[in-house]
């Protein structure tokens, strides 16, 4: 894979909704390394992180929400992939941020590809398979994140793993607050036919992960 690192360097002053900060260009992949965000408002900020998936829905869905305080930063340093023309956004509820982005873009890969799924679940008390591993391929999950948007707290959501049999078993249960987000930065395999699901308590709720796809090689007969 050809790799050209690059940054993002830039202010956002256009508050209440989700300003445009990186798009994933033809071919290609985006490997984001860290987020800094600088807030030089005098008053305190409060942000939404959020991500369009170009190959689920042309909305973008925020994945996390804060508060900076005045001049202070935050920075996010998650593994986070943007796939062809995905797009990545910021929104503030003040102006005067600061903000720097540093990623890695690659060309796509055959034999094995980063990507990425964002996707709003508008249906609760229902598992929902958000990531499933095709045939021929296994991927291996780097980062999770579960963001509820429903206006209140979610008490009883649940993470769970599903083998190609069938075989379902809990990753992980509890509770969410509004604009609370659960996230896992860590590695999950999935083979072939494995999915991870989300049973979230109320709706909307958003899921994002990123991973790394690798086919299969072919097994040499004997």
């Amino acid at each position: 894979m050809s790799a050209q690192f690059k940054n993002v360097v830039t202010q956002i002053d256009t508050t209440g909704s989700g300003q445009l900060l990186l798009r994933c260009p033809a071919g290609k992949v985006i490997l984001i390394k860290n987020i800094i965000v600088q807030n030089e408002n005098a008053s305190s900020s409060s942000f939404f992180l959020a991500f369009e998936d170009n190959s689920e829905s042309t909305s973008s869905f925020p994945i996390q929400a804060g508060t900076i305080s005045a001049g202070s930063l935050t920075a996010l340093e998650v593994p986070l992939v943007l796939e062809e023309n995905d797009e990545l956004r910021w929104q503030t509820s003040v102006n005067s941020q600061h903000i720097n982005v540093h990623y890695v873009q690659l060309d796509n890969g055959a034999k094995q590809r980063y990507g990425m799924v964002c996707k709003s679940l508008t249906t609760a008390d229902q598992s929902n398979s958000f990531l499933t591993c095709p045939t021929g391929s296994t991927i291996i999950v780097n980062f999770v994140q579960f963001f509820n948007q429903s206006g209140g707290t979610a008490s009883n959501n649940s993470f769970s793993i599903t083998d190609v049999t069938g075989f379902i078993k809990t990753i992980d249960k509890g509770s969410i607050a509004n604009n609370g987000s659960a996230g896992f930065n860590r590695a999950f395999v999935l083979e072939s036919g494995d999915s991870l699901n989300f049973t979230p308590d109320e709706q909307p709720f958003n899921v994002y992960a990123s991973f790394l796809e690798i086919r299969n090689p072919p097994i040499r007969g004997q």
